[in-house]
């Protein structure tokens, strides 16, 4: 239960971490205080993925909660984003 708790404050923190994302956008400011907030969008994204592939969410169910929240948190991934090498070659894998 108190996992679950966990997961909910980060689903909670990517989305204030989201407008945090969108006020500085709009606002004009510094384009590296955009990065910095969306470098922590990833990482609370990656954590909350991590923390959904593993055991006792580790099942058919969680992988389409990471669907969803990759289809909530980043809609629009362009193709062709991949460069890094190795992830390219498991990107070409699949």
């Amino acid at each position: 239960m108190k996992r679950n708790h966990h997961l909910k404050d980060l689903v909670e923190n990517i989305g204030k971490t989201e407008e945090m994302i969108l006020l500085h956008k709009t606002n004009s400011s510094l384009p590296v205080i955009v990065s910095q907030y969306e470098a922590i969008k990833v990482k609370q994204v990656s954590e909350l993925i991590d923390g959904l592939a593993m055991p006792p969410y580790q099942t058919i169910e969680s992988i389409s909660v990471i669907k969803h929240l990759l289809n909530k948190f980043y809609p629009d991934i362009p193709e062709g984003l991949v460069k890094q090498k190795e992830l390219k070659e498991l990107e070409d894998t699949i």
